[in-house]
């Protein structure tokens, strides 16, 4: 083509390049931007051709877009240009508003959609829901173990006796002037459990009751009793013989004078009580110091406590005397064991219409003896009493009672399940307690421990 025509036809088009690209690109990017990747875009295009017609060099070219370019930046300067950032801002935040309003109904849709699938069934589905459950089998295993039968009432816990202390001491006034003991202390022999118009009230140990008073020269069983309670304290040492003498006035000395006070020559009547069983627990106490004392001061409860309770009708005969019974304070959370010692006959004490008052249940009185873990402590205490009417000697197999079936010929059989095959299996009936029925095999080792019966 030849250089003059070669720059004819490169003059138009690269003006038109420069102001159309600028004018497009203006909205996009800053001018400074725009016009060095222009040159530069140029330069390349520029240089392209003078090599293509063998220059090979862009010294020709190169000045004439040189011009171009600084004619087109003139160019841009009188173009109207809008803030750029801001209109990038406006349309970065356009499109994240949409994008947010988007991302919101989708949202709700979705929630939607987990609303309706919850709430919304089909006919199908919800007569699916409220069809039965495939039938299935239920087992359960052959256990061995020792089966006990019992039976469990409520009862009380009392004392076996008491015994009241009445003041005989002659004075006058007859005022109690010291309690040395409380609701709950427990007494032995040898101890002062109170003190009238300054004279002591010791307590030992007899059976026979103090009905007068002993001086040197006096015989009798209560003389004997007397001296039998020195000896357990080791106040006397000599055997028994029955006479209040000498040596044991001196024992006598020793023991008002262990107590801090005066050697009395004897015994007053009401100086000392005789209780038949020893250590006791004071029950209650009926004055306070400084009251004068008419009669009862106080009232010993003796003996092991006891567990009184009533069976019902119909249970009597499987209760005697010398089964186990078992003894549960659910309250405070203790328990001890007892045998059963008396079983009454049947008692309703002043019933009328509605039964017995005051929640008295009627039945068969029973007495329970408590062999150990209670004391005084429980002695007014609502307990549960379990007795044991029966046991096994030994473990048995036993089954759940809902696995027996009664066949119409007669013969108890289980249903035993192993590895999904069902068979049945003739079995002998024995003890039932707790839910449980002992069973034994008709045929011998057809039934073992651990085996699954069918129960429903």
């Amino acid at each position: 083509l030849g250089i003059s025509g070669l720059r004819t036809k490169v003059r138009g088009p690269l003006w038109f390049l420069c102001i159309v690209s600028l004018r497009r690109e203006a909205k996009r990017v800053s001018c400074d931007r725009l016009l060095y990747h222009l040159r530069a875009s140029v330069t390349r295009f520029t240089t392209a051709i003078d090599t293509e017609v063998g220059l090979g060099t862009p010294s020709i070219v190169m000045p004439r877009v040189s011009r171009i370019l600084a004619v087109a930046s003139v160019e841009m300067e009188n173009v109207p240009m809008r803030d750029m950032s801001s209109e990038r801002a406006s349309a970065v935040i356009h499109r994240q508003r949409v994008l947010l309003v988007i991302a919101l109904v989708a949202i709700v849709a979705c929630v939607a959609g987990l609303v309706a699938s919850r709430y919304v069934k089909s006919p199908q589905q919800v007569a699916a829901e409220q069809s039965a459950p495939p039938v299935s089998i239920i087992t359960e295993s052959v256990i061995s173990q020792v089966l006990t039968q019992t039976i469990t009432v409520r009862g009380t816990v009392d004392v076996s006796s008491t015994v009241n202390i009445v003041s005989r001491i002659e004075a006058s006034p007859s005022i109690l002037t010291r309690l040395p003991v409380s609701q709950g202390d427990e007494v032995d022999q040898g101890k002062v459990i109170a003190e009238v118009s300054g004279r002591p009230v010791f307590v030992l140990a007899g059976a026979i009751p103090a009905y007068r008073g002993l001086v040197p020269g006096d015989r009798g069983a209560d003389v004997e009793q007397l001296q039998e309670s020195l000896q357990a304290l080791g106040l006397l040492k000599d055997p028994v013989w029955g006479t209040y003498d000498r040596v044991t006035r001196l024992a006598v000395a020793t023991l008002f004078k262990d107590a801090g006070y005066e050697d009395p020559g004897g015994i007053s009547l009401g100086e000392v009580v005789f209780v038949p069983q020893l250590p006791a627990t004071v029950g209650s106490v009926a004055v306070t110091v400084g009251d004068e004392v008419p009669g009862v001061i106080l009232t010993l409860q003796t003996g092991s406590p006891v567990v009184h309770a009533v069976i019902p009708s119909g249970q009597e005969q499987l209760v005697a005397v010398g089964q186990a019974v078992v003894i549960d304070d659910e309250l405070n959370r203790r328990s001890g064991v007892g045998v059963v010692e008396l079983v009454g006959e049947f008692t309703v004490q002043n019933a009328g219409l509605n039964g017995p008052p005051d929640g008295q249940a009627a039945g068969f009185p029973v007495t329970v003896s408590v062999s150990e873990g209670i004391d005084a402590s429980w002695v007014g205490t609502s307990v549960a009493v379990t007795i044991t009417i029966g046991s096994t000697k030994s473990a048995v197999l036993t089954v759940p009672v809902a696995a027996i079936q009664i066949r119409t010929d007669g013969g108890t059989y289980v249903t035993v399940r192993d590895a999904g095959a069902l068979s049945d299996v003739e079995v002998a009936t024995g003890m039932v307690a707790n839910g449980f029925v002992e069973i034994t095999p008709v045929l011998s080792g057809s039934l073992l421990a651990g085996d699954e019966v069918v129960v429903g």
